[in-house]
């Protein structure tokens, strides 16, 4: 259920480029249709969760696979079900979770594309008391940038042809929605890194050399998204591109504390999924509230993207049903199951990246 409820939140309308940060900047997340897609099949997002006073954010992104079917689906099937299969899994180790959370990912995909369909996966998991450890599926990368040397260091290897076996061949050899055979890259993260970046080939298309100079001359990660996804645009945009940057020393953790809190954020608003937990072992999930605060419009983008509303604001003057009350006693008797309340609320959102 809490992957049906993921999924719903992550396939919301979006505007066709939005940057918006989270934890006073420390996070910041952007995606960008590009200048000759027509549909961005790029998914980035951030959950953070706690479970036994441990907090934990976990970053995702995922690239729909090109020439494939159903590669947004498949990129936001993947980031739904990758959420949800971490949140059961905090009884292992964090590379254990990551592995076993991706290979679920990889099962949930795989029958829902029936192997026709596929995405890479890039995903870094940080907590209040572990070391940082990320997982890498398919050709998006994650990069990091010394706190010793200011370099930037790419942290991941592509499963592409030509950097498995050499030559110059980008076919995937392997990727989410493959089906048997996975191996999932998992590994912890280098020391001495203080800022990490998760790309697709949109933002990491650029020359290394001036992706390299951007990072290591930047110092806020806001800053970092907003001039890849510009210089992205200006070298042409030929994909979508999309990012996640974050500063890991000034991460915030305080949602330790509140266990019943799971938060959602995409480039395009954010989400909280409150848990309310009766006295009865089981218990019935009702989807209370989902109203979403509608982004901050793109001057550069077209006046007749698709707006969503809730019931109310499509027809306010819609009567309310009433219930028997002999329906009433027997809802009363059905307390066999969770309650689930949702509420949606953007976060601190930056002006989006210029032109």
């Amino acid at each position: 259920m809490l992957q049906k409820l993921l999924l719903q939140s992550l396939s919301k309308a979006a505007l066709n480029r939005r940057m918006l940060s989270i934890d006073s900047g420390s996070i910041a997340l952007a995606s960008d249709l590009g200048l000759k897609r027509i549909q961005n099949q790029d998914k980035v997002s951030v959950m953070k969760f706690s479970f036994n006073q441990k907090a934990y954010t976990l970053v995702a992104l995922a690239d729909g696979m090109g020439g494939m079917r159903d590669g947004k689906e498949c990129a936001e099937l993947c980031i739904a079900a990758f959420f949800a299969s971490a949140i059961e899994l905090t009884h292992l180790s964090s590379a254990e979770l990551l592995r076993t959370a991706t290979l679920a990912t990889n099962k949930a995909v795989h029958e829902f594309s029936n192997g026709k369909g596929g995405c890479t996966l890039s995903a870094v998991l940080f907590g209040s008391d572990l070391s940082p450890v990320s997982v890498n599926v398919g050709d998006s990368r994650i990069y990091g940038r010394s706190a010793v040397s200011n370099r930037l260091i790419r942290l991941s290897v592509d499963d592409s042809l030509a950097e498995v076996v050499g030559g110059s061949g980008t076919e995937l050899l392997q990727f989410i929605g493959m089906g048997d055979g996975l191996s999932p890259h998992v590994a912890p993260l280098i020391d001495d890194v203080e800022q990490v970046y998760l790309t697709t080939d949109g933002v990491h298309y650029i020359e290394p050399q001036t992706l390299a100079l951007i990072t290591e001359n930047t110092e806020k990660v806001t800053q970092v998204v907003e001039r890849l996804i510009a210089t992205a645009r200006w070298c042409g945009g030929p994909d979508n591109a999309s990012i996640c940057a974050i500063d890991i020393p000034t991460l915030n953790f305080n949602h330790r504390d509140n266990s019943a809190v799971i938060e959602l954020t995409d480039p395009f608003g954010a989400t909280q999924f409150i848990w309310a937990m009766p006295p009865k072992e089981k218990v019935q999930i009702e989807l209370e509230a989902i109203n979403s605060k509608p982004s901050i419009p793109d001057s550069n983008q077209p006046d007749d993207l698709p707006v969503l509303l809730d019931k109310e604001q499509e027809n306010p003057k819609k009567r309310t049903r009433r219930t028997s009350k002999k329906k009433n006693a027997k809802n009363e008797n059905e307390n066999d199951e969770m309650k689930l309340t949702l509420s949606s609320e953007d976060n601190e959102v930056n002006n989006e990246a210029a032109e």
